[in-house]
């Protein structure tokens, strides 16, 4: 099994935390920590500036794409209710005026303000990861890809005990199935699941499963939270030996 699981940016590190929050956006890691890097400098600029006047700035129509996202920002680490309703609200709307880059920024943004709130009034130790498949609470977003033995064509009956024996595994161990794709001679898994189990002896017992019946899947599969294959990664796979 070919893993790729890195993490990104632990947010509130502590020396004994207690609980993990999973960042949710599915957005490449890079500009998750391009955004925090931001964030980093908005804070240590240290303007005194009012809640009140970024929430104007940010919905004004007459401002520019770098001034909202230093709005963003701001409201993001101000730790203000006023401020993470705003970019609630913000996120809410039609967003055709701006970039996809402006709408990851003010995602993230969102994310953050509700992190900033969490960890300031939580009891408990909070530690927050990113991904780049995100996640949903305590649960990390995975993509599996699998291959046919010598790429030969899956038949109908082995393409229907994918269906049923792959997805099964999951949340045999309290995963939850988001997408199965099935092809020809591949088939990929978008899933959430704890960090904590031994993903690779499930995904393998899955495939050990099927494989009574034909031996028709390959056990060699790539697992990652970064990214969802594209149609050039998928090529790449199937011609890797």
């Amino acid at each position: 099994c070919r893993r790729d699981s890195r993490c990104g940016q632990v947010l509130t590190p502590g020396p004994r935390p207690r609980r993990l929050q999973v960042i949710e956006s599915p957005l490449p890691v890079e500009k998750q920590i391009d955004y925090f890097r931001y964030c980093d400098k908005v804070r240590e600029q240290g303007k005194q500036e009012s809640v009140e006047k970024q929430i104007e700035i940010l919905n004004g129509e007459g401002t520019s794409p770098e001034q909202r996202k230093y709005a963003m920002a701001f409201l993001a680490i101000s730790g203000d209710v006023k401020a993470y309703r705003a970019l609630e609200t913000f996120n809410k709307e039609p967003k055709d005026r701006l970039s996809k880059s402006l709408k990851d920024w003010a995602s993230m943004s969102l994310q953050y303000a509700r992190i900033t709130l969490e960890t300031q009034f939580s009891d408990d130790k909070l530690v927050f990861i990113s991904t780049g498949l995100g996640g949903q609470g305590t649960l990390f977003r995975f993509y599996a890809f699998f291959k046919s033995q010598e790429l030969k064509p899956f038949s109908d009956y082995q393409q229907k005990l994918i269906e049923k024996e792959i997805p099964f595994h999951i949340r045999k161990h309290h995963g939850q199935v988001e997408k199965i794709t099935i092809k020809s001679n591949y088939f990929s898994l978008l899933f959430l699941i704890e960090l904590d189990v031994n993903l690779r002896n499930i995904l393998q017992n899955a495939i050990d499963e099927c494989n009574e019946y034909g031996n028709f899947i390959s056990t060699n599969f790539t697992l990652t939270n970064v990214k969802v294959f594209s149609p050039e990664d998928i090529q790449r796979e199937l011609l890797r030996e």
